[in-house]
């Protein structure tokens, strides 16, 4: 049966029913009651951040390479006639070791020719010398000479100009004067040359006095002596060999110094930099050195191999590298271990060996950080709560990465609430609802930062 609306006598009952249904509407919608509560925001659990003092540190790798590395050659022609029976590779000599030894007879005749140079020449040296001391004497008993042949003459001559002598004794005092000057003459000119030639022998003299020299030199290069305490890497001659001046003997290394040319990036040694205690400078760098300049930033260098983890070598930090690093652009620390062959514990320490790869820890003087564990860290930001319990976020991107934390200096966040929770979505400025179970920061351990 369908309902007609039109019809006026169903009227009054829509009316009725139109009644009802507001009624219960009013009833129902006073029946809802309202929660009034504030929201309760995100769960989450915090720690307190804490101000330690600690060393910063940065972290660069690098190859063990030895402080001196020799390539021995022959300085002179000869044949092998000693040659060191251990002499092999891997071997350690100390300094001075006679290691190879070439034939010296031909450099020992060439010494006995030229001391037989030197001797003749030295000899003509004291003769012309000798001369020269005759010439002066020589020259004194001209003048002696002379001067009774002119006195003499003068005594004719008057004796002449009263007739009491001939022409003939007159004309013999007078040639006797020009004989006396014409010896006097003589020797002048002798004394003029003498000196010149006394500088030719002299210079015969140095020439001989070389020779022997370079023979002994020679002589004493026939003994091919280890200059420092060190290990043999290869050998190149053997006994009986014929070597010419410049070949290949042997190669060797000092094992009494290991340098480490560790690499860092160079935003991170630029961050690491800000904690030397003095700005450099041509002054303070070139008036000690490089090695004086970094030593009084107070910094401390520690050297670990990675396949030997936990053995550590105390290192001196040297100098910093003349250029960046073309393919990595690192910037490279130069580092030197002293004895580490002295340092040496069986089955523990081994040697510094060229080649093995390095980890090295610079450190810089204490400091005062706030300590932020890398796990607390999103992204590039940690989360914290403000004192009304407000999410915060601070940017991590300028702190230094040091070990399982962020360091920061931004000593006014000390004792805020560190945010441990994984928040999502972490909006700034959200409520934060903190748990009663909340964790304080821990102590980290100086041994590690330190």
């Amino acid at each position: 049966m369908r309902w007609n609306f039109s019809a006026r006598k169903n009227l009054p009952i829509a009316i009725v029913v139109g009644i009802v249904l507001v009624i219960l509407v009013v009833k129902l919608k006073s029946s809802i009651k309202h929660d009034n509560g504030e929201l309760v925001g995100q769960l989450a659990q915090y720690q307190v951040l804490t101000q330690q003092s600690i060393r910063p540190k940065i972290i660069g790798y690098g190859k063990v390479k030895p402080n001196i590395q020799l390539n021995s050659l022959a300085e002179v022609t000869g044949t092998v006639t000693y040659l060191h029976p251990a002499l092999k590779k891997g071997e350690i000599f100390k300094a001075e070791t006679l290691l190879i030894k070439i034939d010296d007879s031909d450099y020992k005749l060439q010494m006995a020719k030229a001391q037989a140079n030197l001797a003749a020449a030295e000899v003509d040296l004291a003769a012309k010398k000798t001369s020269q001391e005759n010439n002066k004497l020589d020259i004194r008993l001209s003048e002696h000479k002379l001067g009774i042949a002119e006195s003499e003459f003068q005594r004719i001559k008057k004796l002449f100009d009263k007739s009491s002598v001939s022409q003939t004794e007159l004309d013999r005092a007078q040639q006797s004067v020009l004989i006396q000057q014409q010896d006097l003459q003589r020797y002048m000119n002798q004394k003029r040359l003498i000196p010149l030639e006394i500088k030719a022998l002299q210079a015969q003299v140095k020439k001989a006095q070389a020779d022997v020299n370079k023979a002994e030199l020679d002589i004493n290069r026939t003994e091919i002596r280890l200059p420092f305490t060190g290990r043999i890497h290869k050998v190149n001659v053997e006994r009986s060999q014929l070597v010419t001046k410049g070949a290949a003997l042997f190669s060797a290394s000092d094992v009494e110094k290991v340098l480490i040319n560790a690499q860092f990036t160079y935003s991170t040694f630029n961050q690491f930099s800000g904690f030397f205690k003095q700005r450099p400078n041509l002054e303070n760098i070139s008036s000690g050195g490089m090695a004086s300049y970094l030593n009084a930033q107070d910094l401390r260098a520690d050297v670990e191999i990675l396949s030997q983890s936990g053995t550590t070598w105390h290192a001196n930090i040297e100098r910093l590298s003349d250029e960046i690093d073309p393919q990595s652009q690192t910037i490279g620390v130069v580092v030197a271990i002293e004895n580490s062959y002295e340092q040496i514990k069986l089955g523990e320490k081994p040697p510094l060996l060229a080649g093995m790869r390095a980890k090295v820890s610079l450190q810089a003087t204490m400091q005062n950080f706030v300590v932020v564990p890398r796990h607390a860290v999103r992204g590039r930001y940690a989360l914290i709560a403000d004192e009304n319990n407000l999410l915060r976020k601070v940017d991590m991107q300028g702190a230094l990465k040091q070990d399982d934390s962020f360091l920061l200096q931004s000593l006014n966040l000390e004792g805020a609430k560190l945010v441990t929770t994984d928040l999502f979505p972490a909006i700034e400025g959200s409520k934060l609802y903190f748990t009663e179970t909340s964790e304080q920061m821990s102590t980290l351990d100086v041994k590690e930062l330190h």
